[in-house]
């Protein structure tokens, strides 16, 4: 099963589909902004963040749609959750400075949100994928325009590696070694330990984005960017 959101239409909601297109199913139908969808490691929940309380934070799903629960309390803009491969943590975008880490299974006022140490080249990242093996995080430079920048950090050694100059987006193969990237419509992959870098795919002039992989890296699913124009003559008179 797929999970993804819906945007730019009257109303932001979160649907589930089969892999061949079949079986579509609307988790969330109301006026709320609901986004980034990811799956929990088990497949029974779904973590994603939106502004239905009022600013953006951390809520869960039940993959049948129950369960409606909001995890974060911050001072909004809380976005990108992804979960921890053990499904116990999620990870999430902190407004204020670095991604910060919380339990998923415990309320906001039984726990501290563990922040992340701040880097001096990113001091404002996304995080995109949690290795598979739980020890490190990739993620991407905060700016503005296609020249981020790809990083990984490493919850043991607490350390911060620099991959790339530009790109964003990458996301972990089950190896715990190599990722993929994108940059302005190309798909990438780096090796994290000597840093070599391979083009492997290109939708150009195009772009994309959405990337993610199945969890035996057969599979990747992304959306294609297109945009269409057309030249129209109008009679004055």
């Amino acid at each position: 099963m797929l999970v993804f959101d819906s945007q730019g239409a009257k109303q932001d909601d979160l649907f589930v589909v089969r892999r061949d297109g079949t079986n579509l199913r609307e988790l969330t139908d109301d006026l709320y902004k609901d986004r980034a969808p990811h799956w929990s490691p088990d497949a029974k929940r779904i973590a994603f963040f939106s502004d239905r309380s009022g600013k953006w934070e951390i809520w869960i799903i039940n993959s049948d749609g129950s369960g409606l629960k909001q995890l974060t309390y911050t001072t909004g803009a809380t976005t990108n959750p992804l979960w921890s491969p053990d499904g116990s943590r999620i990870v999430y975008r902190n407004p204020e400075g670095s991604p910060s880490i919380i339990a998923v299974d415990k309320t906001w006022t039984e726990q501290s949100p563990q922040a992340l140490p701040p880097n001096r080249d990113f001091d404002r990242w996304s995080v995109w994928s949690w290795s598979a093996d739980g020890r490190k995080i990739a993620g991407s430079k905060q700016l503005t325009g296609p020249q981020n920048g790809v990083l990984i950090y490493d919850l043991e050694s607490q350390h911060y590696d620099k991959l790339t100059d530009f790109g964003g987006q990458p996301a972990w193969l089950s190896d715990g070694r190599r990722l993929l990237f994108q940059y302005l419509g190309k798909l990438y992959v780096i090796d994290s330990h000597s840093k070599k870098i391979h083009e492997i795919f290109s939708v150009t002039p195009n772009i994309f984005q959405g990337l993610t992989l199945t969890r035996d890296d057969r599979l990747i699913y992304l959306s294609v960017i297109t945009t269409e124009s057309d030249i129209w003559l109008m009679n004055l008179q």
